[in-house]
């Protein structure tokens, strides 16, 4: 019987100093980890203090149920919805009130931009390789596989791109954006969508089709005096 209370009383010390030693070990692998997160943000004010922020989970993020989050949708997509139908109306009034006008016609100076150079693969597939490995929800295939397939999926992509040139017609399910509310600036009432601005997130074909299109526009408008006023870096603005 004392053999046994002896055993008993080691064995417990042993589960103590063990459970003990978890902890420190535990505490010990934390705090490194902190201290790695902390020296990778190290020198850039606003990555530390995200950081420490993630770390000490200080911001709480609000959940929301299905019907409030079904109730803020329908919210925002009215309120921007309005906006835009403002704007619109505003522009119709403008040109309403000036009523008839003569606007002096510019004689074109330069070569004409009557057809669009055709993409090539090799182009698409070094267009790929360059964006970054950002996914969007709307992408049927993840950004990544894009681009490492980049043989495969380059020819696919020329040819789509061609054919909306020829036909001047730029695909409908490619001008679904999906819609994010961004607060205009920090400490801004969340409740009012005022404060909010629209971000619009295009899939990556959408953007692969835009860039290639630019690319082919940008040196016909830089290179016109036309349209010199509109030029970047130059400090002037429209007329």
């Amino acid at each position: 019987m004392p053999t046994d209370v002896r055993s008993a009383g080691i064995d417990a010390n042993i589960a103590c100093a063990c459970y003990y030693r978890r902890g420190y070990f535990l505490w010990f692998c934390w705090w490194d980890h902190i201290k790695a997160q902390l020296d990778e943000a190290s020198g850039d004010i606003r990555a530390t203090w995200r950081t420490a922020q993630r770390l000490l989970h200080s911001r709480q993020k609000v959940v929301y149920d299905d019907d409030q989050c079904a109730q803020l949708v329908s919210t925002f997509c009215q309120f921007f919805a309005d906006q835009v139908r403002r704007i619109r109306d505003n522009i119709l009034n403008i040109l309403q009130s000036l009523g008839r006008r003569t606007f002096a016609i510019r004689q074109h100076l330069g070569p004409e931009l009557s057809s669009f150079e055709p993409v090539t693969i090799e182009e698409v597939r070094k267009l790929l390789s360059t964006m970054p490995p950002k996914s969007s929800p709307l992408d049927v295939l993840p950004c990544q596989l894009l681009k490492s397939c980049a043989h495969v999926f380059a020819p696919a992509i020329a040819r789509l791109t061609n054919l909306s040139l020829q036909t001047r017609t730029f695909p409908a399910r490619y001008k679904t954006a999906q819609v994010l509310p961004l607060l205009k600036k920090a400490g801004l009432d969340s409740s009012l969508p005022a404060n909010y601005r629209p971000i619009s997130n295009l899939s990556t074909v959408s953007k692969v089709l835009e860039r290639l299109v630019l690319a082919r526009l940008r040196p016909h408008l830089l290179g016109s005096a036309n349209f010199s006023q509109y030029r970047p870096l130059t400090g002037m603005g429209t007329p």
